[in-house]
This record gives structure tokens, sequence and C-alpha cells, in this order.
């Protein structure tokens, strides 16, 4: 199985060449902020913070609103409290 950043890189480029997510922060900044975020959510489910069936949304609540464009809306998820 190939390493996780390659993996991700390809879709973050497209998102970026499509204008979906930023281009003023490098790539290699913006998959470490996915990887820490994900980190971080698996912590919280093992300190019993998070459920892991509330972990994908927030995940994905967090990560759209880092890769938006700045100044264009950050779509809702669902990913609340």
């Amino acid at each position: 199985m190939p390493a996780p950043r390659p993996r991700v890189e390809a879709p973050v480029a497209r998102g970026r060449a499509e204008g979906a997510f930023r281009t003023d922060l490098p790539i290699a900044w913006m998959i470490n902020v996915l990887h820490a975020v994900m980190h971080s959510a698996a912590d919280e489910i093992r300190a019993g913070r998070l459920t892991s069936e509330r972990a994908a949304d927030h995940i994905t609540a967090t990560v759209l609103a880092a890769f938006t464009p700045p100044g264009q809306p950050v779509l809702e998820t669902g990913g609340g409290a």
C-alpha cells in the first residue's frame, strides 16, 4: 500500500487546480494539517470526548474550513457539536 502522503497529494492538488481548495499555502502544509486533524480526532475518541460516529463529520468540517480558499464561503457539513 502506498504511503499516506502520495495518496492524499493528488486529490489536494486536483482540488487546488479546480479552485475548490486554497492555493496560498503549500500542499505539504495542507496535508500535514489534514493528518494532524485526523490524529487529533483519534485522540479525542480515545479520551472519550468524541464518538467515532461523529469524528468523520468533525474532520470534514474542520478540513473544509482550513482548505476553502480565502473569501469563499465554507460549505456546511453537519459537523457541529
